[in-house]
């Protein structure tokens, strides 16, 4: 997701007073919010993106900024490269990035966080390098060029743009007010469907991908534990068709309202864009390794309309039932601080986990009175920040 468990550590040590009331609802009043949705004028939600929706930000005060791009390949891999860009105030900004990689055919599963210091942006402010990790964005802003050159990882992978990019409205939820008044903001522009290939080189094993990906450049502007308590993420793909879902849930500071904003790619053309949408954890159980619950089912809905573009919209439906069975991965943000200072912060404000599945899925996709069935790989992950 958006955050670096580094970055959690800062907050969740020098803000402790103040997040256990706002995390947990102690507080006195409610604040208002400006969802997504919410900054949409005309009525529609799809948004194309401007010549500077895809800037790297920088922006002060306490925010990060990320840029994921997430690759799912023909044969059943799965992978991502994050570059990550955390402002803390006062202090050096915190630069990392993450990597995962995913091949059951050859048996490799890796997963890599790795610390920087450089970040040097390119003029127009859409090309990044790093120490280990660099981006560049060509001038008419359709493909990414992305390379990893580190001890532990080789990383080089082309993102080309399949269709149109797209924002929600203004693509930020205001949370404490609104686009004037607001505490902070979290912010998401979407490519929803990538031609996708490359290499990853694990262990000295090349790993040639060839595949569907998604681009998302996010902000998260405020503290992120005070933003939500959970989040889920779907990227679903198929030869024909590309299905995304992006949901947070507010913390009770903010009304633990579900912000959710989704879109359909159907044969290679952006369909729709929607906020209707609806996760239903089923047949919950602990995980005595956490305490959280985890589903067994995942009910994923869909609600919107075509694009007015296009002609006269028409009501769009998806429904995707998912047995979230193949779990990659199960991650302890706070594994690497100290173990009584986390048991400290889990017990007061946090304990945040990340679960990771890749499973075979079908999505039922209706279009007006036409019904489309499409058969695919669904990646899922549910993000736990705190219980309340």
């Amino acid at each position: 997701m958006d955050f670096s468990k580094y970055i959690y550590i800062f907050y969740i040590v020098s803000q402790l007073s103040s997040t256990v009331s706002n995390v947990t609802g102690l507080g006195t009043t409610v604040d208002s919010i400006q969802t997504v949705a919410e900054t949409v004028t005309d009525g529609q939600y799809y948004t194309p993106l401007d010549q500077h929706d895809l800037d790297w930000t920088l922006a002060s005060g306490s925010s990060t900024e990320n840029q994921v791009f997430y690759i799912t390949t023909k044969t059943g891999a799965f992978g991502f490269v994050q570059l990550i860009h955390s402002n803390i105030g006062i202090w050096n900004p915190t630069i990392s990035f993450t990597c995962r990689f995913y091949e059951p055919s050859s048996n490799t599963s890796v997963f890599k966080n790795i610390n920087m210091s450089k970040f040097e942006l390119s003029e127009d402010k859409r090309s990044v390098k790093t120490d280990f990790f660099n981006i560049q964005l060509d001038e008419d802003q359709r493909v990414y060029k992305i390379n990893i050159t580190h001890p532990e990882i080789v990383v080089s992978l082309d993102f080309t743009r399949v269709d149109r990019g797209f924002k929600v409205g203004e693509g930020k939820t205001y949370l404490g007010g609104n686009k004037a008044s607001a505490a902070g903001f979290v912010s998401h522009k979407f490519w929803p469907r990538c031609e996708a290939k490359g290499t990853f080189i694990v262990n000295q094993q090349i790993h040639e991908v060839e595949g569907d990906g998604i681009f998302i450049h996010a902000i998260q502007g405020m503290q992120p534990q005070l933003i939500a308590s959970n989040w889920n993420f779907v990227n679903f793909h198929s030869k024909e068709a590309s299905i995304t879902m992006m949901q947070f849930q507010t913390t009770k500071q903010y009304g633990s309202v579900n912000i959710n904003q989704g879109s359909l790619v159907l044969n290679d053309k952006l369909v729709c864009v929607s906020v209707e949408n609806e996760v239903e954890l089923l047949n919950r159980k602990k995980d005595e390794d956490t305490d959280y619950d985890i589903p067994e089912k995942i009910k994923l809905t869909w609600k919107g309309k075509t694009l007015k573009e296009d002609g006269e919209p028409k009501d769009v439906s998806i429904v995707m039932l998912v047995e979230p069975k193949n779990l990659i991965d199960k991650i302890d943000v706070l594994a690497e601080i100290p173990y009584f200072l986390r048991k400290i912060v889990q017990s007061l404000i946090v304990k945040p986990y990340i679960y990771q599945w890749l499973d075979k899925s079908t999505a039922e996709i209706t279009i007006g009175d036409e019904k489309t069935i499409v058969e695919g790989y669904c990646f899922q992950e549910l993000v736990f920040v705190s219980e309340f």
